[in-house]
């Protein structure tokens, strides 16, 4: 094809491969931040203004180095919207591929499922064991329970159970990005290097942490060629959801090596975040909540260093001036709508709790069984927590924790499936716990430990709790996994 200088024009049959690719289309705008929204005002931020286009260099790194593996084939991924929209996109563009499929928690906004839909996304409830052994045929938007973001090496997390029953299906991909060194690599590949271009006296870089692959390929790049640059990760408070990023507590186990490159981590709120997202776009600056988050948390960075007395050394030697970057990331019917009506709470791994870790916070050194024809069985003896079991009442009258009020769910039996791995059984436990929630008394004020067979049930009663305002934690395992305890 040929090119047209700095026009910005792409003709001809590759119009569309040349536009989607970094080497050939023109850089991202950077662009000055307004002196109404930088109250520092000695110094200059830049707004790199690719909110969802963020995603693309990446999608389109894993897609041209997967090769063959990716062509013809279901292409599915773990995302909240802009890495599927932009692999969608640089699918139907490499390999015309309209195949490509979205796994994506229930608790994702109305909105932005309507945003998929707009995308040729088809929303439906379901889970990847649900359909282990079909092909997927036209592009669709499964929602899922549980955790709105799993821990990428949890094996009970959708990203890591969506990434096993691909590898066993030979009709599927998995681009896996939260795990694919494509990803980071594709911004030392364009990324960062057009920042440099463009910046060459950039002191700080600042990114919001989604996977990890943007902080991680940008910071290697731009540190490799100036050492000096302050590289800054901002992250959402746990608990408090941003689309896109994540909380700093989810990237401890992500094996990118963001840790090399980041100098500093940041947290923000999504009050704080949206606020910022919306004075940006009444500028002129169309950006989504990532990219307000990402300043907000540049904004933080800068006003502790000026506090701390740190500010002069990421400053320009000639200039005197710190120059800071940062940067983010017909409609189908929506089936088995109904996930989008329960399990809305969060989820965090701080409050599933191990063994030795629920008997601390019960203040015993360990929990002494009981069971039928116990002279103590109901007898409810003092503690620090309250311990909810949720299993049958036969099973809890054979054994059960001394101390623990029974509290047993219509929906659960030993042989009940867990309640993120089929949506009737998350809709039926969900509603069973909400009843359970209704006859708590108002005044307690004790940390409530749940229990279940396999932890899952219990998972998920935690999260309503905490969704009620009320401090609970689940123990991980269950009964029968996590309690070979003395026996009375």
């Amino acid at each position: 094809m040929e090119r047209h200088g700095n026009m910005n024009v792409f003709k001809g049959p590759e119009s569309m491969r040349s536009y989607f690719d970094p080497d050939f289309a023109p850089p991202l705008p950077l662009v000055e931040i307004p002196d109404r929204l930088n109250p520092l005002r000695k110094w200059s931020e830049n707004l790199r203004q690719d909110d969802d286009g963020a995603a693309v260099p990446k999608s389109l790194n894993m897609l041209l180095e997967a090769g063959s593996k990716a062509e013809g084939k279901a292409i599915v991924e773990c995302s909240s919207g802009s890495t599927v929209i932009s692999v969608a996109m640089c699918a139907r563009v490499l390999h015309g591929n309209d195949n490509v499929h979205a796994f994506v928690s229930n608790k994702t906004e109305r909105s932005r499922l309507r945003t998929l839909q707009f995308f040729g996304l088809k929303p439906q409830v379901t889970s990847p064991l649900a359909l282990r052994g079909l092909w997927l045929t036209a592009a669709s938007k499964y929602l899922y329970g549980g955790p709105g973001q799993p821990e990428v090496l949890d094996p009970r997390g959708e990203i890591q159970r969506l990434k096993h029953w691909s590898q066993k299906s030979d009709g599927t991909w998995n681009p896996s990005q939260y795990e694919n060194m494509d990803n980071p690599d594709s911004h030392v590949r364009w990324t960062g290097p057009q920042l440099m271009a463009q910046l060459p006296e950039i002191n700080v870089f600042c990114s919001g942490m989604g996977s990890a692959g943007c902080i991680t390929g940008v910071g290697k790049y731009l540190k490799d060629k100036k050492p000096s640059v302050t590289v800054v990760g901002i992250c959402n408070k746990m608990a408090d959801a941003i689309p896109g990023p994540r909380p700093s507590a989810l990237f401890e186990k992500v094996d990118f090596p963001w840790k090399r490159v980041t100098d500093a981590v940041r947290e923000v709120g999504s009050i704080e975040a949206y606020r910022l997202s919306m004075l940006l776009s009444r500028e002129g600056l169309i950006c989504g909540p990532s990219s307000g988050m990402a300043l907000q948390g540049l904004l933080d960075f800068l006003e502790d260093e000026k506090a701390g007395g740190r500010l002069q050394p990421h400053a320009e030697a000639d200039t005197g001036d710190v120059s800071c970057l940062t940067a983010d990331a017909d409609f189908h019917s929506i089936e088995n709508e109904e996930l989008t009506a329960v399990d809305q709470g969060p989820y965090s791994p701080e409050w599933e709790l191990a063994l030795e870790q629920a008997t601390a916070m019960a203040n015993v050194r360990q929990f002494i069984l009981t069971g039928d024809g116990d002279e103590r069985n109901g007898y409810i003896a003092p503690s620090s927590s309250l311990v909810i079991d949720l299993r049958a009442t036969s099973d809890f009258n054979s054994l059960h924790i001394h101390g623990s009020i029974n509290k047993p769910l219509d929906s659960l039996t030993p042989g009940t499936q867990s309640p993120f791995d089929q949506k009737s059984v998350l809709c039926a436990q969900a509603k069973d716990i909400e009843c359970i929630v209704k006859d708590l008394s108002d005044g307690d004020t004790v940390p409530i430990l749940v229990i279940c067979y396999s932890g899952e049930t219990s998972r998920l009663a935690c999260s309503i709790l905490r969704h009620r305002g009320i401090e609970s934690y689940s123990l991980k395992g269950g009964f029968s996994a996590s309690v070979p305890v003395e026996q009375v």
